[in-house]
């Protein structure tokens, strides 16, 4: 009683989720083996009445792009119905949809084997396009992965700076005011000349020697601003850089979720009516 019934929905279930699959703009990818490898056991177009019946929710599910719904009929149909023929290919599709990537290809493998020649077709387009969607995204996580870690050692490299300079610029200034100390004592002693006027021999003497203590000072002034100042512009350059270190890192991250084929959940799915989904990762 049960047979009919269960090969007319696994027919369906495989056309729907056939046709979309091909209009959905899935993100998952693969090319190497992953999970299981593809089980031999027989197949079988039975379904029992508690199957068919999570079996007709999921559909409806799909139909209305609830994907993470629809898997969850799914399992359900896989625990009272494990050897339901169509079973593995709806499961793969609706993996593909959420971009867990190791179960699509996991599924399509163990689906293809019993599939029909249109059907095993099918599964090959899918695979392909899933291989060299991997590459393009494994390509992306390295170089997000390269540009987060530059930026990142970029922006703490120059946090470092900041407070060397930070450290560094109070001790000019400490400096300075050495400088300036030992200025004011040269003053005091050609002020103790034997003729303290400005026109005499030993007054000129120390003041040209304190003009240049001043010098020295003044030297020590700026160094010690600019490091104050420079430490402020580094510093922030610093942080900026850090803080934008996190965009790739955060790509990269969403990256290594495809290729290891985690499901980001119902949020991540936006459904725009028809077979066409938006997946935002």
């Amino acid at each position: 009683m049960f047979e009919g019934t269960g090969r007319k929905l696994g027919r369906a279930a495989v056309a729907v989720i056939c046709a979309a699959s091909l209009a959905t703009p899935s993100v998952a990818s693969a090319t190497e083996p992953e999970g299981p490898a593809p089980s031999s056991a027989e197949t079988s177009e039975e379904l029992n009445a508690q199957a068919q019946k999570h079996a007709v929710k999921a559909i409806e599910h799909f139909k209305n792009g609830a994907f993470v719904d629809s898997e969850e009929e799914w399992r359900r149909v896989a625990f009272f119905a494990p050897r339901w023929r169509p079973l593995h290919f709806n499961l793969g599709v609706l993996a593909e949809a959420q971009g867990k990537l190791g179960t699509a290809v996991s599924e399509y493998k163990e689906f293809r084997p019993h599939g029909s020649p249109d059907e095993q077709m099918v599964v090959d387009q899918r695979l392909d396009e899933l291989g060299r969607r991997k590459t393009n995204i494994a390509g992306a996580y390295k170089r997000q992965i390269a540009l987060s870690a530059t930026a990142m050692t970029l922006g703490v490299g120059a946090i470092g700076g900041a407070v060397a300079m930070f450290i560094l610029g109070p001790k000019q200034t400490e400096k300075a005011k050495e400088w300036d100390a030992a200025a004011e004592t040269v003053v005091q002693m050609g002020n103790n000349c034997p003729q303290p006027d400005v026109g005499s021999q030993c007054y000129n003497e120390y003041a040209e020697h304190a003009a240049g203590l001043r010098e020295e000072s003044d030297k020590f002034e700026r160094r010690g601003k600019l490091m104050l100042y420079g430490g402020i512009y580094v510093v922030i350059v610093g942080l900026l850089l850090t803080t934008y270190s996190i965009i790739p890192l955060r790509n990269a991250i969403k990256s290594k979720r495809q290729l290891d084929g985690i499901n980001l959940g119902k949020t991540r799915l936006k459904w725009n009516g028809g077979a066409g989904v938006t997946l935002r990762f």
